[in-house]
């Protein structure tokens, strides 16, 4: 009788050593597959999140190194075969102490007429005096406003491509803009074709 029940007992120890490592195993299995286990690191979250902030949000472009630099300039493309004139948009901003004057600029294209306008109550018509953009601050070259005009460029100026452009000062210094983007605009101010052969020293541009 007391073999008996040492057999039952070493058969019910048995059973139940086998039914714990059954729920370990199966407890392992679910950790490796929860939530919880698949949770990224801490940094390895981190370097995701700074990437695609990254990605969504992209430094504003910004040419040239020296006291005047442009940021979002676009030269307007022109595609158009009777088209002759273009301009120059954006942020001209003065990393000096003191105000500094644009009087005329250049560019790679080569040989055109290279004038600084302004728009006055709907009208475009050369500077007179030049831009002055402040010390430490900056001058908004904006369509329908002050802006750098290229005419009697006939050659097409295609999307995509860039210019380099040079700027002249009232102290006779030159400062350098490579590889300012050329970009098609929504069609606005700058329509200047029915301008084409205009006498351009001291003309007056009709604004659209």
């Amino acid at each position: 009788m007391n073999k008996r029940i040492a057999a039952g007992f070493a058969a019910i120890v048995a059973a139940t050593t086998l039914a714990a490592c059954s729920n370990e195993e199966e407890g392992a299995e679910d950790n490796a597959t929860s939530p919880a286990a698949a949770t990224p690191t801490e940094s390895t979250a981190e370097e995701t999140t700074e990437e695609t902030t990254a990605e969504q949000a992209p430094a504003a472009a910004t040419v040239g190194t020296g006291d005047i630099q442009l940021e979002n300039g676009t030269v307007r493309a022109k595609t158009e075969p009777d088209a002759t004139m273009t301009s120059v948009f954006g942020i001209l901003h003065n990393t000096t102490d003191e105000d500094i004057t644009i009087t005329g600029f250049t560019t790679s294209l080569g040989e055109a007429h290279y004038e600084l306008h302004e728009t006055v109550d709907g009208v475009m018509r050369p500077v007179e005096g030049g831009f002055v953009v402040p010390a430490n601050g900056a001058f908004e070259l904006a369509p329908g406003g002050e802006h750098l005009m290229i005419m009697d460029y006939e050659p097409e100026i295609p999307a995509g491509e860039t210019v380099d452009i040079t700027l002249e000062t009232a102290d006779g210094n030159t400062i350098e803009l490579p590889g300012v983007a050329v970009r098609t605009l929504i069609p606005g101010y700058e329509d200047y074709d029915d301008h084409a052969g205009h006498d351009h020293a001291g003309h007056d541009h009709a604004g659209h």
